[in-house]
């Protein structure tokens, strides 16, 4: 049965006639391409070789896929079956879009850009595709270099286009670390899950307080020390509230779960061993108190990794000041630009940002947003991933 085509005008719009797939189109008709570029969870880029007895690009690398459009398919639906038939991915791209399109002289060219698990089963569809493989930037350079790949007029640019349209894989306006010799690590929500304690027993407190847009306020000082937390209380409720009792109590609501147990986050022991192993100098940037953090990393079994201990009383401006990040680097004596920093917060990432360190958000209680993804240089889903990814690619 012949694979018919819409043929679509100048202006994108289905003029209700199709044709038989190569037919010859006339001047001003227009089909559909679809492409796409699929990317894994480490900023991998897939890409296929065509089967040697194709009529064009025969035996070549190629993008992810691509294909025409059969009738009745929009671009989405003509994404998704191709994904199907030419690797076996059942994908749902109902919410996103292409993310470029153009007109060339008969068609108009969608191209997808998507994230999947590497782990993902591929099945190849044999009379197109003969081979996969997921190539990192230095790898996909160098297939380039050997002439062997289909010519795109942006194919320099793939890996730039995936960090600006994936959160945390942005371009980092600072480049790559050229060695990190250093990692300061944020305490609550970072290598302690203790932030969503906190948050319980603020709102706890705050109830009992009368005060107003608690979750607007926890998020407002999320990461600040003590001195920028009352700040923004006496500004924001006036300096009649009590905040010194609003904030005993809170504290009284936390210590009551952490001092029966320390909760600590998946992998932070893990990626501090792994980073004392490589030679990495360790330093916490904490906005809590030093007698605090020093007690609940010492009964988390994690105070015995760092090198140095910098916190929130020992800082005139706390985080999103840079100071805080600052200190911790001239303790562990090395610059910024040799150290990396993990945080969750966005008050924390503005900070640690500031001070000249690469940021590395993994994000807990608050979502990432445009800001926090525009300030880190990696995003990570949790210690684990971040800890496995930056040992593979040699960054620690």
């Amino acid at each position: 049965m012949p694979e018919l085509q819409d043929i679509y005008d100048i202006h994108r719009e289905r003029t209700g006639k199709t044709i038989e797939r190569g037919t010859p189109r006339q001047a001003g008709e227009f089909v559909l391409v679809i492409h796409m570029l699929i990317f894994d969870e480490n900023g991998r880029f897939l890409v296929q070789q065509r089967v040697k007895n194709k009529r064009s690009w025969g035996g070549m690398w190629d993008i992810s896929l691509g294909g025409m459009a059969q009738a009745g398919d929009d671009s989405r639906t003509a994404a998704q079956r191709e994904a199907f038939e030419e690797l076996g991915l059942q994908l749902d791209l109902s919410d996103t879009e292409p993310v470029f399109q153009f007109r060339t002289e008969n068609l108009f060219d969608d191209y997808w850009l998507v994230q999947i698990n590497s782990r993902t089963p591929l099945t190849l569809q044999k009379e197109e595709v003969a081979a996969v493989r997921w190539v990192t930037r230095p790898e996909w350079e160098a297939l380039l270099a050997t002439r062997n790949v289909i010519p795109y007029t942006f194919q320099n640019y793939l890996f730039d286009l995936y960090r600006m349209r994936f959160p945390g894989t942005r371009l980092f306006p600072f480049g790559e670390p050229v060695q990190i010799r250093g990692a300061v690590f944020d305490m609550d929500g970072l290598l302690l899950d203790t932030e969503r304690i906190a948050d319980r027993s603020w709102a706890a407190a705050g109830a009992e307080f009368s005060l107003p847009d608690v979750s607007g306020t926890i998020n407002a000082c999320r990461g600040l020390n003590e001195d920028s937390t009352r700040a923004y209380f006496l500004e924001h409720f006036g300096e009649g509230f009590d905040y010194a009792g609003f904030r005993a109590r809170a504290r009284a609501l936390i210590h009551a779960v952490t001092d029966v147990q320390v909760p600590v986050k998946a992998g932070a022991a893990d990626i501090l061993q792994a980073c004392r192993e490589r030679g990495i100098r360790l330093a916490v940037a904490s906005s809590t108190r030093e007698e605090t953090v020093k007690d609940q990393l010492s009964r988390a079994g994690l105070l015995h990794f760092f090198d140095a201990v910098i916190t929130g009383d020992m800082v005139t401006e706390g985080k999103p000041a840079p100071e805080i990040y600052q200190k911790a680097c001239e303790a562990l004596q090395l610059q910024p630009t040799e150290c990396l920093a993990f945080e969750d917060s966005v008050n924390g990432l503005r900070s640690a940002y500031r001070a000249g360190l690469f940021t590395v958000q993994i994000p807990d209680v608050q979502r990432p947003n445009v800001e926090s993804n525009a300030l880190s240089w990696r995003t990570f889903p949790s210690l684990n991933a971040a800890g496995e990814a930056l040992i593979r690619e040699k960054i620690i």
